[in-house]
């Protein structure tokens, strides 16, 4: 399976997902025009990672900012990881957030209580 590397706009996050050391990083802002355009093929490639993934996946979140359906997008993300999280791949979920930004904290302790995969928060000067 390929890695899947998508560049940054100043509207969409960038993206590194690497399959084979099970490690899956987005950053930057999430305010595409077209979230279902942006975030289907991410969804795929998580799909086709699913059948055979890493013995852990590390799924690393530094987005300063989320709009409401990039919100469901990745929500519909970390559930395909969460079927995954105890049967075939340990998952954990690193989510940064800017230090004065409570905000987007209560976005990832939302998630975390929504799914059963692990949360570690850190608080961050940049991501």
């Amino acid at each position: 399976m390929k890695n899947l590397k998508v560049n940054s706009t100043p509207k969409t996050p960038e993206v590194y997902f690497g399959a084979k050391k099970g490690y899956l990083e987005m950053s930057g802002i999430s305010v595409p025009e077209d979230s279902l355009g942006f975030y289907n093929p991410l969804i795929s490639w998580l799909k086709e990672y699913a059948i055979n993934p890493s013995p852990t996946t590390n799924f690393t979140f530094k987005l300063a900012y989320i709009n409401t359906s990039s919100l469901q997008a990745l929500y519909d993300i970390l559930f395909l990881l969460d079927e995954i999280d105890g049967k075939t791949s340990k998952v954990i979920v690193n989510w940064y957030y800017l230090k004065d930004d409570d905000d987007m904290k209560e976005v990832g302790e939302d998630l975390q209580e929504a799914l059963s995969s692990k949360f570690s928060f850190f608080a961050v000067d940049d991501v």
